[in-house]
């Protein structure tokens, strides 16, 4: 069972024909991070402590005046949460919503998304860190691509049909 995962074996797993990128963060309090690019998508690969896990983290900002409109109205807010629902659901590990200081918040407060998982050195694989990582990406990309094409107020549902600015499908 391995105990210990170091820096030198996460850049050797690291399948160079899906990361385009890979860029160290030295922090103090941190065994190491490495800030990996896939799809042009910034993931870090975190590890605080020897014997730790490695965490696996991706932040999507509500960047946009439009993101920010429907995360501040209530009735778009509910609806974009039940878009986003099954895919936070879905994606491992856990996501946290965070206001601008970085602090655990509600949706309605919230200025990033992140999402988390924790590879723990018993599970530690190269399979294991690839399928984190991918997965993680694909949760940031599907958020990204969900704020870029809800309208606040307008969000995907059946069509009015007493609404003459709707289109007849």
């Amino acid at each position: 069972m391995t105990t210990h995962v170091s820096e030198e074996q996460v850049r050797w797993w690291l399948d160079r024909n899906a990361i385009q990128d890979v860029t160290p963060h030295s922090q103090e309090e941190t065994e190491f991070n490495l800030q990996v690019t896939l799809s042009r998508l910034p993931i870090h690969l975190i590890k605080e402590e020897q014997r730790g896990p490695i965490r696996v983290v991706g932040r999507s900002g509500f960047d946009t005046d439009r993101a920010k409109r429907l995360i501040r109205d209530e009735e778009s807010r509910t609806e974009l949460l039940s878009q986003l629902g099954p895919v936070l659901a879905t994606t491992p590990g856990f996501y946290t919503f965070l206001d601008k200081e970085g602090q655990a918040c509600e949706l309605r407060n919230a200025e990033t998304l992140q999402l988390e998982h924790r590879i723990y050195p018993g599970e530690a694989t190269q399979q294991a860190l690839m399928d984190s990582v991918m997965a993680i990406a694909t949760g940031m990309r599907y958020v990204q691509n969900l704020l870029a094409a809800t309208i606040p107020g307008a969000l995907p549902g059946p069509a009015d049909p007493d609404d003459p600015d709707e289109e007849d499908a």
